[in-house]
C-alpha cells in the first residue's frame, strides 16, 4: 500500500519532479520521504470479517535552512499549497488505488505542517496524513 501511495502522492504538482523515499531522509539537498506512523490498523471491524482500516503516515521534506523571512513565508505556502491538493483530490474522489479488495473512502491532513527538527543548514519539516479504506472480508 505504501508504494500506492507514494504514487499518488507523485501525482501532486508539487512533488512530481521531487525525490520521494519511504522511510528514509538521505540528507541531500531538497528532499521528500513517507514516514509511516504508528495506528491502530482497524477502525471498525464487521461480523462478515470486512473492516475499515486506516492507514497513517507523514509527508517529510528535507530541506535548507534559513533565517530568511522570504524563504520561510514560500515554505509555508508550500504547505498550504499541498493541504489544499490533497482536499481538491477528496471531492473528485481521486485516491490511491489499493486494488479490489481495498477501496479508499477519503485520505485526510491530520495535522498542520510543523518544523520538526534543523541543523544549521537543513530543516525537517513534516505534515500527518491519513488514509482511511474499506477492506473486503475473507468469509
Amino acid at each position: 500500500m505504501i508504494e500506492k501511495i507514494r504514487e499518488w502522492l507523485l501525482t501532486c504538482p508539487l512533488l512530481a519532479d521531487q525525490r520521494l523515499n519511504v522511510n528514509h531522509l538521505l540528507g541531500y539537498g531538497i528532499e521528500y520521504a513517507i514516514v509511516e506512523a504508528p495506528t491502530t490498523p482497524i477502525v471498525t471491524q464487521y461480523m462478515d470479517g470486512s473492516s475499515i482500516r486506516q492507514k497513517v503516515f507523514a509527508l517529510a521534506a528535507l530541506k535548507d535552512e534559513s533565517p530568511d523571512i522570504l524563504q520561510n513565508i514560500a515554505e509555508s505556502g508550500f504547505w498550504e499549497q499541498f493541504t489544499h491538493w490533497v482536499e481538491q483530490q477528496n471531492r473528485l474522489r481521486n485516491y490511491p488505488d489499493f486494488g479490489t479488495t481495498k477501496r479508499v473512502r477519503k485520505v485526510a491532513v491530520t495535522s498542520t505542517h510543523y518544523l520538526l527538527s534543523t541543523t544549521p543548514t537543513t530543516a525537517r519539516w513534516q505534515i500527518q496524513l491519513s488514509v482511511t479504506y474499506y477492506q473486503k472480508g475473507e468469509r
